[in-house]
């Protein structure tokens, strides 16, 4: 199933949320299972399917990261999350010193400042991320994309990683 061809886009990167958005509203009151429910059941069955896919597919392409990873496998390339890291020190070396500012905000009992300073490198780092990665599919140069991806995968998961720990210190002083 190609969700381009699902949502009638074109088979690229940046595309126009909003027809998106109004061409999965038309699926939906062509495929939606309530629909029919006076239907046999093997007809049921196959309109659920498609609804399902129908949702995924929207879910996929609405959002950055998913749409990325999404339109790379459409080309034949993969993220390899773990190999990249493990091939790549230098990018390791140069951001283990976050993990060293997340230990330190631990330790500071969360300073709202520290932690605002850290949250806004996260986000710069993940914004030049995402403009390198519109940029790089323009160009059609999906080995960097996938590179690039997988570093933004990883602030990414640092992100997440702070809010976790940021809830938890908050749940812990209640």
């Amino acid at each position: 199933m190609n969700y381009f061809i699902l949502f009638n886009l074109p088979k690229k990167f940046k595309i126009n949320k909003e027809l998106l958005s109004q061409n999965f509203y038309k699926l939906q009151l062509q495929f939606h299972p309530d629909l029919f429910i006076n239907d046999s059941l093997s007809k049921k069955k196959v309109i659920l399917e498609k609804s399902i896919q129908i949702n995924k597919g929207y879910k996929i392409l609405k959002n950055f990261l998913s749409r990325a990873i999404y339109l790379l496998s459409l080309h034949g390339f993969k993220i390899k999350n773990q190999k990249f890291f493990s091939e790549n020190h230098g990018f390791l070396e140069k951001y283990f010193s976050l993990y060293e500012e997340l230990d330190n905000l631990k330790k500071n009992n969360f300073d709202e400042t520290l932690l605002n300073n850290l949250l806004k490198k996260i986000s710069k780092r993940i914004q030049k991320y995402k403009e390198e990665i519109e940029l790089e599919f323009e160009k059609k140069n999906f080995e960097k994309v996938s590179i690039v991806i997988e570093k933004l995968l990883f602030f990414e998961k640092m992100r997440m990683n702070l809010k976790k720990e940021q809830n938890s210190f908050k749940t812990d002083i209640k």
